[in-house]
């Protein structure tokens, strides 16, 4: 089958490679093989290409957490008939573990992401557990549907965590990204005000058609943060972090007291500085944030079925061109979610 593979950790041109004879998957009990129809790029997998600290992938590896496909084949004891157009939940769970036990597939302490552990979607086939498959109403297309397993999904999950309430106030970090579309217009539809930031003000037209009530340039932060205060002396109630430490601090000093902060990124680096003293006097929660539950995306599902959420697609490629995609998203010249297509 075609597939473009990671063939070596570094820069997208020496690792990406499209071949044409890359060997086909077979289906383990409980699985199925899916033909793509789509999938799209995040930002993982240009971490995972580089080469993800603590991670070692077996090479030459598939890409690909979002995964949009038609049943072909069934392994032992899989019943989704041929032909069957799915949406695949990217994480992998046990069952067995207490977390998972409790209902938490989410938290599974035995997971595995596809495009990670497994072989993802940049390929013509993939195999997947057949408990991951959610079957596609016809009015959500292959494009709209792939978006929604990895950046819709954290979105979310994200607000879920964040238990936003109708009148709270909103800060969005560089919201013009994958996950920007879907925390916005969810955000507005649950009553928020949402404060956006961009690097590019040419784009706050678009933001607030997503649900943005007030744009502001992302740099600098400090900048972001005077203008800010300015507005709501009190304070943020919820920040959504996935800049890092560029913006971290920021982010932490604009809540209120009691505030959320929301964080699922590492675009600037690791590691950070925070004052616990500070926290604990502001009684301010810190909550990471990693994709969400199988029942989180069966409701994203839902809302685009019903008109009520539509993703932004920056682009749909052809999969041999995803080395382009993955520079023109290093770049910064990609708004929303990339789509490719076998």
């Amino acid at each position: 089958m075609r597939a473009v593979v990671v063939r070596a950790h570094g820069e997208v041109q020496q690792a990406l490679e499209y071949r044409n004879t890359v060997p086909e998957p077979t289906p383990a009990e409980g699985e199925v093989v899916l033909r793509v129809r789509a999938t799209s790029v995040n930002r993982v997998d240009l971490v995972l290409r580089r080469g993800y600290p603590g991670l070692t992938l077996s090479l030459p590896h598939i890409l690909g957490g979002d995964i949009v496909g038609e049943v072909v084949e069934q392994g032992k004891g899989a019943q989704l008939p041929v032909g069957t157009r799915v949406v695949v939940y990217p994480l992998v769970w046990c069952g067995q573990c207490a977390l998972c036990r409790r209902g938490l597939e989410n938290l599974c302490v035995n997971w595995q992401y596809l495009g990670m552990h497994r072989a993802g979607g940049y390929a013509e086939y993939v195999a997947v557990p057949e408990r991951c498959c959610l079957v596609l109403p016809e009015s959500v297309s292959d494009t709209d549907a792939a978006c929604l397993p990895v950046a819709g999904l954290t979105a979310e999950h994200a607000l879920a965590v964040a238990q936003l309430q109708p009148g709270e106030r909103l800060l969005v970090w560089g919201a013009t990204g994958g996950m920007g579309a879907f925390v916005l217009q969810r955000a507005r539809q649950q009553g928020a005000f949402v404060i956006a930031t961009t690097r590019r003000m040419e784009h706050a037209e678009l933001l607030s058609r997503w649900g943005a009530d007030w744009v502001l340039p992302t740099h600098p932060p400090e900048a972001v943060a005077e203008a800010v205060r300015e507005r709501f002396p009190e304070g943020l109630d919820v920040v959504l972090d996935y800049v890092g430490p560029l913006t971290f601090p920021t982010s932490f000093g604009l809540l209120r007291k009691g505030g959320r902060l929301l964080f699922c990124g590492i675009l600037t680096g690791r590691e950070t500085v925070l004052s616990l003293h500070q926290a604990y006097l502001r009684h301010v929660s810190l909550h990471g944030v990693y994709l969400g539950r199988l029942e989180e995306l069966h409701r994203l599902v839902a809302l685009v079925a019903a008109g009520e959420l539509r993703p932004y697609i920056g682009g749909v490629y052809p999969l041999s061109e995803a080395a382009r995609v993955h520079q023109l998203l290093e770049s910064g010249q990609l708004i929303g979610k990339a789509v490719l297509m076998p």
